[in-house]
């Protein structure tokens, strides 16, 4: 019987690092705007992915997933964590995520936490048990290059895996005679209260004694996530300590070894009302104009997918560092009107129409209220996972021709849903740029349902799924829609609501109640519960 809360305590430690960094020029006392997006379907799953960190044109990160042949549902007794692999484009798209190939993914155990020290060519990384009767592990393991071959993971010697103890978060800063120097967290002995950030030096393969950072970096509280920026001298890590503005927030300080300056907390949107984890910064530059500076984080703010659970998991994010805001102006009325081929609206259109669709009665069922404070996605990743329930539902069907039509076009039915959300996902960063670029943007959402409930109940229940994406796009990148929508000169969003309900659906889909196979679980009614995305247009 795996042991669940021992799963949940070894993946939150083994799902929190950074790596190597280059922030070019980063100072944190400048002024900075930062923009956060979260990085879609290409490698965010409803299982939790930690320690993104770009090497090259190419995005490392750890990802939980079920270990079939065939995939299937997430379920944590049956998950490992394993470092997956993502190649960037010149334009900062990702690809579908792969395994990685450095040898260093266990089939047993969770592996993440991947720290490159590319002077020496070596990979360090965490272990942590899948299941133990005893108090769970995380260890720091490393790989070196030989040869052009990666070698057999070893386990680090010295005094860097205390028994007993979680040893965790590896990451790589350089000191000017050579020498290797490695932070990590570890919650031993000696500490000031919870996870600490110590740091070792190694020299050739033997880490040095193992020596707290101390204040001001460590509290009483947990500090995780270690990422050093050796063009900076910049440490960032993440703190539960009080001050902070959600959970875990990323905080910076300036320094070496143990002497280091007060920390400074990164600003909305980098921190929000949820965990944020992982701050890891490019270590190259694409040169893309406005942006100074790029890298990952992971959160599990409200965008992010889950399984069961809205605050389980944690999801992969890019942010950007662009210059301030004070060049953002109001367009000029012929800007508006002309609409130029660089402004977004183009490629929105083109998506249009969007169709994002619902379970039966969902969201909040049994209810007469229009609004509703779940957002699209949250009502998505719950019905994403009643496929299977869809398909055994057809399979009731007698016909035999008949039922494995319906059982195929519910596999095409959901592949649509799934389409149609990653539709949404790109339309949402279109439309925070052209607000951004000072447009003033109107959108008509229409509602619709099936037949299954009365007219006054499917018209609130439309009200309802309209509801989901305006919440939606109040949490993208962790408000900065209404917020850019305050400052002078910014664009604004006005959304015209068309609650159909269930007036415009064919009179072949089934209403009755007892008929759930059609009524619920079949396509034609599925199709019904829908909203609409149909038009964007300016002021």
């Amino acid at each position: 019987m795996t042991n669940r809360p021992y799963i949940k305590r070894c993946i939150f430690a083994i799902s929190i690092l950074m790596v190597m960094l280059c922030l070019p020029e980063l100072s944190l006392a400048q002024a900075t705007r930062y923009e956060v997006t979260h990085e879609g379907r290409k490698v965010n799953t409803v299982g939790s992915e930690s320690g993104p960190v770009r090497i090259g044109d190419t995005l490392y990160y750890s990802s939980l997933q079920e270990v079939t042949e065939s995939g299937g549902y997430i379920d944590f007794g049956l998950s490992i964590m394993r470092v997956f692999k993502s190649k960037v484009s010149s334009n900062g798209n990702l690809s579908t995520g792969q395994l990685s190939t450095f040898g260093i993914n266990h089939p047993t155990r969770h592996t993440g936490n991947v720290a490159f020290d590319k002077r020496n060519q070596v990979i360090y990384f965490t272990r942590c048990k899948v299941d133990a009767e005893q108090p769970y592990l995380n260890e720091i393991y490393y790989t070196k290059l030989v040869k052009g071959s990666w070698t057999k993971p070893q386990k680090m010697s010295g005094d860097i895996n205390v028994k007993g103890y979680n040893n965790t978060q590896p990451s790589v800063g350089e000191l000017p005679d050579g020498s290797t120097i490695l932070y990590f967290s570890s919650d031993r002995p000696g500490g000031l209260g919870g996870m600490d950030i110590w740091y070792t030096v190694i020299t050739g393969d033997k880490p040095g004694p193992v020596t707290n950072l101390g204040m001001p970096v460590n509290s009483q509280h947990d500090e995780i996530t270690p990422f050093y920026d050796n063009g900076s001298s910049t440490l960032y890590f993440s703190s539960n300590r009080p001050e902070g503005i959600g959970g875990f927030d990323v905080y910076g300080s300036t320094g070496s070894r143990n002497a280091w300056s007060k920390p400074t907390i990164l600003p909305e949107p980098v921190n929000s009302k949820n965990d944020d984890l992982y701050f890891s910064v490019n270590d190259q530059s694409d040169n893309t104009p406005g942006v100074k500076a790029a890298g990952y984080l992971t959160s599990n703010r409200a965008d992010s997918y889950f399984l069961i659970d809205t605050s389980c998991c944690h999801d992969i994010y890019n942010w950007q560092q662009v210059y301030t805001p004070d060049t953002i102006a109001k367009p000029s009325q012929a800007v508006v009107q002309n609409e130029p081929d660089t402004c977004p609206c183009k490629k929105a259109r083109l998506l249009l129409p969007i169709r994002l669709y619902f379970h039966n009665d969902e969201p909040n069922p049994r209810s007469i209220d229009t609004v509703t404070s779940l957002t699209y996605f949250q009502t998505y990743n719950s019905y994403m996972f009643l496929r299977q329930k869809y398909r055994e539902r057809q399979s009731e069907i007698d016909d035999t021709v008949q039922r494995m039509e319906a059982i195929a076009a519910i596999d095409t039915f959901f592949s649509e849903v799934q389409n149609n959300s990653e539709k949404f996902e790109r339309f949402i960063s279109l439309l925070a740029q052209d607000i951004l670029d000072g447009r003033h943007v109107v959108l008509t959402v229409a509602g619709y349902a099936s037949p299954l409930h009365n007219s006054a109940y499917n018209v609130n229940l439309s009200k309802r799924r309209i509801s989901t994406i305006v919440n939606q796009l109040k949490a993208y990148s962790n408000g900065l829609i209404e917020k850019v929508m305050t400052l002078p000169g910014s664009g604004s969003l006005q959304i015209k609501e068309a609650p159909f309900g269930s007036s415009t659906a064919p009179g072949d889909v089934s209403s009755s109640p007892l008929d759930q196979v059609h009524s619920v679980y079949g396509v034609g009614a599925a199709r019904e519960r829908r909203i609409e995305i149909l038009e964007y247009k300016y002021q």
